[in-house]
């Protein structure tokens, strides 16, 4: 018996639109089409539908505001945007929040859109199957309802994913467009940009999102145990081994497997990766057969790992088994826009985590930490965060309270006039443009060398304050407080 036609319900304001969608697609699915967002929402209320696709600019009622009211009362119904302008919020918004199974781009191609809604239909129906089995399950046998719901449960709330920034809404769209395949991906970035809350976004919004994510940072485990770790091992396969023990990848079936730090596997490791990777086997250590895994792998890495690859130092073909689909994360030195949109809920959560009054972060600090170098990236703002949460707490933080640390040098200069800051005026006759501090003897206290390092820079910059603070990444008002509290003239 054949499986019932896809129910696809099409918004769009447009008259002709409709009618070129309705013939078009008629012939694969049960089409049905409304002339705008409340029609649409009326036909979803009246009949089910397996998937929703909407155009993106509409009146009264835009796309993004349809997929989150149909999200809220028909959150099975899977959902499909088609936009042809850049409207980053919207669709930021709309992602993070779940409303979205796919975009496609206008003028669409009639077969894309027809593989993306068969993909979404096909989905939905599996989503629902699973869920009937699983309350099957349940009710049958009490102790598979315990393992059901430890791999279902809920997780604690994590943060999102903020886009503001360019940048930023380039990874939007990669993520969107790997997590609906089931291709290995490799995030590159510096350490501490947030790889890992990419990877749980991309597991988040791939069919794979029942399933567990976990994630292991490599270069935290004994390469001794790294084997035993990802694969497990059978009872007595070592001096130790008392009892069998399920790897990562075992206990990632299903799901996503989050490897951070690849670089730091050692040439055995490697070789077993590549194997698992191509066979969709492993082997537990002492297992005398393989074990069949379905999961999806992204790994992670601050290198540069392809010329890590060609010098040798890591497998070429493990490599290209990795990057099917690469994702760089820019440094947040490089998306000042996504400071407070991170910062803020950073803030807050850490407040509530120590039960302690919010402090207020005013605008001018916010600019100033917007113009901070950020070399620890999000790690170093989440950091702060907590900082402000303990030694500020309930009240309004001004930006030299910030306490940040001076960042120096000519990199930081190109940085700010990248950003369209005034560039800093020429130094003083007979300054070197070059700071050179002389190596501190033992006992030298901080804030004498902090004086050094300002009394060094206004020199540089012929007095200047606010060349100066530019410099360090500063704001003028911090650069006062210092020069104050160590006694030079301000």
């Amino acid at each position: 018996m054949s499986e019932p036609r896809l129910k696809v319900l099409y918004a769009d304001d447009e008259d002709d639109v409709r009618e070129v969608f309705a013939a078009v697609f008629g012939p694969n699915f049960d089409v049905q089409t409304a002339p705008g967002g409340p029609e649409a929402l009326a036909a979803l209320e009246a009949g089910e539908f397996d998937v929703l696709v909407s155009d993106m600019r509409m009146e009264p009622m835009k796309g993004s505001e349809l997929l989150s009211r149909a999200f809220a009362a028909h959150p099975d119904v899977q959902r499909i945007l088609l936009t042809g302008y850049s409207d980053h919020d919207d669709l930021a918004d709309a992602v993070n929040r779940g409303h979205v199974f796919a975009y496609v781009q206008k003028p669409w191609d009639s077969e894309q859109l027809k593989l993306t809604i068969d993909k979404a239909g096909k989905q939905r129906r599996l989503e629902l199957e699973n869920r009937r089995l699983v309350a099957e399950l349940r009710a049958a046998n009490a102790e598979l309802h315990a393992d059901v719901e430890v791999a279902t449960r809920a997780t604690p709330p994590r943060p999102k994913l903020m886009v503001s920034s360019p940048p930023m809404a380039k990874v939007l769209e990669q993520i969107i467009a790997v997590a609906a395949t089931d291709a290995n991906v490799l995030l590159v970035g510096e350490t501490g940009v947030g790889k890992e809350l990419v990877a749980q976004a991309i597991h988040d919004r791939s069919p794979r999102k029942r399933g567990r994510f976990v994630a292991q940072n490599l270069a935290a485990l004994p390469p001794e145990l790294m084997t035993s770790e990802l694969f497990g091992h059978v009872k007595g396969a070592f001096t130790g081994a008392h009892g069998a023990r399920r790897g990562l990848f075992e206990l990632a079936d299903g799901g996503t497997l989050f490897l951070d730090e690849i670089g730091e596997a050692p040439a055995s490791l490697q070789a077993m990766l590549l194997r698992a990777l191509e066979s969709r086997e492993i082997w537990p250590v002492g297992g005398s057969e393989p074990r069949r895994m379905d999961l999806r792998v992204i790994a992670a890495t601050n290198r540069d790992l392809l010329a890590t690859a060609k010098a040798g130092q890591f497998r070429l073909d493990l490599y290209y088994r990795l990057a099917v689909a690469p994702i760089h994360v820019p440094p947040l030195r490089d998306r000042p826009e996504d400071v407070r949109g991170l910062g803020q809920p950073m803030l807050e959560a850490a407040a509530r985590r120590m039960g302690r009054p919010l402090p207020r972060v005013t605008d001018a600090a916010w600019r100033a930490l917007e113009r901070h170098a950020w070399p620890g990236n999000v790690r170093e703002l989440s950091n702060l965060m907590e900082r402000l949460a303990i030694y500020h707490a309930g009240r309004e933080v001004e930006p030299e309270e910030l306490d940040l640390p001076p960042s120096l040098g000519d990199e930081t200069i190109e940085r700010m006039e990248s950003r369209g800051a005034a560039p800093a005026p020429a130094p003083a006759p007979g300054a070197t443009g070059e700071i050179r501090l002389d190596v501190p003897d033992a006992g030298t206290t901080f804030d004498a060398l902090e004086k050094s390092i300002l009394a060094q820079m206004l020199s540089r910059h012929g007095g200047n304050q606010s060349a100066a603070a530019r410099a360090l990444g500063l704001s003028e008002s911090t650069l006062r407080s210092r020069l104050k509290r160590l006694g030079l003239k301000s």
